[in-house]
C-alpha cells in the first residue's frame, strides 16, 4: 500500500484506566465529554475489557502494549530491577526491549514517521524523534541524560526552551501530566507535521496522574476523578490536533495498561524468609546476604534462589510457600511454582510467585510485622491478571473505524499488532492477534 493511503496512528496509555471509568461515568459522579464523543459514541471500543499480562504492574505492561507479546518474551518482567542489596540503587527497567521488535522500530522500517513522548520502557527505542521516560534524581541533570539519549539528542533541551522542565518520570502529578502533554504536542507541531505531507505517523504518549492519585487517594476518590477528568481535557485537544494536521486520515488508539483496586493491608514474604533463615541482616535490620528473596510487584511478588543449585535453600523456601498457602490468613491467592508462571507468560526466572488475595499489597519489607494494616499505597495493580478489577481499556477512533463498534473483550498483547494491522504491516514476533475484521 502507498504511504500517502496508510493513515497515521496515535497511541496514548492512560495508565489504570478501567472500562467502568469509561462506561459508567454517570455511577461514578465523573465526566469524560471527549472520551465519550471520540470513542464510546464515535468509535470501537473492547467493552468486555482487556485482559492485561502477568504481572498487571506498568513497565511489563507498556512493553507488551508496544511490542504484542507477553514479559517473559520481551524480558521486561516487573517494575524496577531485581536487587535484593540495593546494587542499583533503585533504578527501574525503563529500556525498550532488544528481544523483539517493537512497533516504534516497525512503524519506522516501513515508511512511517516514528515517535514517542513520556512512554514507559522507552529508552533506546530505535524512532525518529523519541523523548523517553527516565528518571535519576528529578533534577536537572536528569533534563542533560534524556537530552543525551532521545532521538535525536538535543532534542529534549529544544523543547525545554518553549515548554519548560520536561517531566521525565518522577513528577507522575497532573502537572506532570501537562508537561507530557506540552511535550506531545511541541512534538506533533515542529517535529512530525513538518513530515506529515510525505509519511504518515506513529506516536505514542503516556498519561501518569490518574494511576498515581488513585495511589496516594483510592481508585473511586474525588481526586482521581479529577485528574483522569483533566486527562481527557488534554486527550480532546490531542484529537483534535492530529486530525488537522492529517485532515482525519489518522487512527487514534487511547488504551490502559492495567486496572486498580483499593488495598487493605500490607504482606511482606520476606519477613517470613528471614524467619526461615533465608535472608540475613545486620543490627540495623540492613540486608547482608539472601539465600532467597521476594520482590514486588503491587499484588504479586517474584521470589528467586539467589543459587538455583542450593538444595537446601530449595526445600526451605517451598516449606515457607507451602505454610502461605495453608495460613487462612496470610492474604495469599495463589502460590505458582516457575513452570506456572511462565505458563502465564511472566517471570521466567522465579523460583515461586506470590499472588495476593485482593486488597493485599506485596511489599519487600525485611523487618517488621509480616501483615499491618498501615498501608503504603490506598490504591495497587500488579494483581492477577483474572481479576476483573486488573481489565484494562482499548478504544478506537477515526479514518475507517466504525461508531458503536464493540471490540467485545480481548488482551493486551492484541493491541500491537491491531495497530500494525491499521499501519498495513505486522509486527513478525506477536504473540497477540488483530481484533479489527
Amino acid at each position: 500500500m502507498m504511504e500517502k493511503n496508510r493513515p497515521s496512528v496515535l497511541l496514548v496509555s492512560v495508565d489504570a484506566l478501567k472500562p467502568e471509568f469509561v462506561f459508567e461515568q454517570k455511577r461514578l459522579g465523573i465526566s469524560l465529554p471527549n472520551i465519550s464523543r471520540y470513542f464510546v459514541e464515535g468509535g470501537a471500543c473492547a467493552r468486555g475489557g482487556v485482559k492485561s499480562v502477568f504481572p498487571t504492574f506498568t513497565y511489563p505492561c507498556h512493553q507488551s502494549i508496544i511490542t504484542g507479546v507477553c514479559p517473559a518474551t520481551h524480558g521486561t518482567y516487573n517494575n524496577g530491577v531485581f536487587d535484593p542489596m540495593g546494587d542499583h540503587l533503585g533504578a527501574w527497567h525503563w529500556f525498550a526491549n532488544r528481544k523483539v521488535k517493537t512497533l516504534w522500530e516497525a512503524a519506522k522500517e516501513n515508511g512511517y514517521v516514528s515517535a514517542s513522548v513520556a512512554f514507559p520502557t522507552s529508552v533506546g527505542a530505535k524512532g525518529d524523534y523519541v523523548a523517553p521516560e527516565f528518571w535519576w534524581d528529578g533534577s536537572e541533570f536528569d533534563s542533560l541524560l534524556l537530552d543525551a539519549v532521545a532521538k535525536p539528542q538535543g532534542m529534549i533541551l529544544e523543547m525545554e526552551e518553549e515548554i519548560g522542565r520536561y517531566a521525565g518520570g518522577l513528577d507522575l502529578t497532573e502537572e506532570g501530566d501537562r508537561q507530557r502533554f506540552k511535550a506531545a504536542m511541541w512534538v506533533l507541531e515542529h517535529k512530525i507535521a513538518p513530515e506529515c505531507s510525505e509519511k504518515p505517523f506513529f506516536l505514542s504518549a503516556y498519561f501518569a496522574s490518574f494511576d498515581e492519585t488513585a495511589h496516594q487517594r483510592g481508585v473511586y476518590s474525588k481526586e482521581a476523578a479529577g485528574a483522569l477528568e483533566k486527562i481527557d481535557s488534554m486527550l480532546g485537544e490531542m484529537i483534535q490536533k492530529v486530525h488537522e494536521m492529517t485532515n482525519g486520515h489518522v487512527v487514534v488508539c487511547v488504551c490502559s495498561d492495567h486496572g486498580t483496586l483499593d488495598n487493605q493491608y500490607n504482606i511482606s514474604p520476606n519477613v517470613k524468609l528471614k524467619e526461615a533463615g533465608l535472608i540475613d541482616t545486620d543490627e540495623y535490620g540492613r540486608v547482608t546476604s539472601w539465600r532467597a528473596w521476594s520482590q514486588r510487584a503491587g499484588g504479586m511478588s517474584e521470589i528467586r534462589l539467589k543459587d538455583p543449585e542450593d538444595e537446601e535453600a530449595k526445600s526451605c523456601l517451598k516449606n515457607v510457600m507451602e505454610q502461605l498457602a495453608l495460613e487462612e490468613d496470610s492474604g495469599i491467592l495463589e502460590v505458582v511454582d516457575r513452570e506456572g508462571a511462565r505458563a502465564r507468560g511472566g517471570f521466567p526466572l522465579a523460583e515461586y510467585v506470590l499472588v495476593s488475595q485482593k486488597g493485599y499489597e506485596i511489599r519487600d519489607n525485611v523487618n517488621g510485622p509480616y501483615c499491618t494494616t498501615k498501608l503504603h499505597q490506598k490504591a495497587q495493580h500488579g494483581y492477577s491478571e483474572n481479576f476483573e478489577e486488573m481489565r484494562a481499556s482499548f478504544m478506537l477512533e477515526g479514518e475507517g473505524i466504525q461508531a458503536g463498534d464493540d471490540l467485545g473483550a480481548m488482551n493486551l498483547i492484541d493491541i500491537a499488532p491491531t495497530l500494525a494491522a491499521l499501519m498495513s504491516f505486522e509486527l513478525p514476533d506477536a504473540e497477540g492477534t488483530c481484533v479489527l475484521k
